[in-house]
């Protein structure tokens, strides 16, 4: 069985990647949007069960094993960093780049700590479809 996801923002590129998701036999669980009202209406339009406005919401809900960030970097950051748990597996639209070192210092976390993919030890195994750049 696929896993969760949980989707945030209510772009655009949220509004193509659900169907896309959905599509490939995802369950999207949890929809989350900088306004309740903001996530209300795209959770509606795309038979989402779950909307929120509150990060963590999304983050803990029971039915979410997978992240998909459609957000400007400064909130990719904030999530990713919420992230950092090997229970989540994250996508996003962007390159995060420095936003990877930012998240591995504020998680206490040095970078000399990487296995050899790049990744932080210990994510190698669900980091191991995503390409280090």
């Amino acid at each position: 069985m696929l896993p969760g996801v949980g989707v945030f923002g209510t772009s655009l590129t949220a509004r193509v990647i659900i169907p896309l998701l959905k599509d490939e036999g995802f369950a999207v669980k949890a929809l989350w949007g900088r306004t309740q009202e903001e996530a209300e209406e795209l959770a509606k339009e795309m038979s989402v069960p779950f909307y929120t406005s509150r990060i963590d919401e999304v983050l803990l809900h029971q039915d979410v094993d997978l992240v998909c960030i459609n957000l400007p970097p400064p909130l990719t950051r904030q999530i990713a960093v919420k992230t950092l748990d090997p229970r989540v597996t994250v996508t996003d639209d962007t390159a995060l780049g420095q936003a990877k070192e930012k998240a591995c210092k504020i998680a206490g976390k040095n970078p000399a700590d990487r296995g050899t993919s790049g990744h932080l030890k210990g994510c190698e195994k669900s980091c191991k479809n995503r390409v280090n750049k």
